[in-house]
């Protein structure tokens, strides 16, 4: 299931999360904050970069 997390094949629910941050030593903090007009922009640049890294295969030695 950790496998799963790390490739982001699955997401842990809330309850799973707190459990996997206890166990490692962790604690989960949120922070809100008010929205910013340029907010749109940088999550759109994120998820560009999030779909390269998802569609990039490693090469295949020859």
């Amino acid at each position: 299931m950790i496998s799963a997390y790390e490739r982001d094949k699955r997401q842990p629910t809330l309850p799973t999360l707190l459990r996997l941050l206890n166990a490692a030593g962790f604690e989960l903090r949120m922070r809100l904050e008010p929205y910013e007009p340029g907010d749109e922009s940088v999550e759109e640049l994120d998820a560009r970069q999030a779909e390269k890294w998802h569609l990039a295969s490693p090469v295949a030695a020859t």
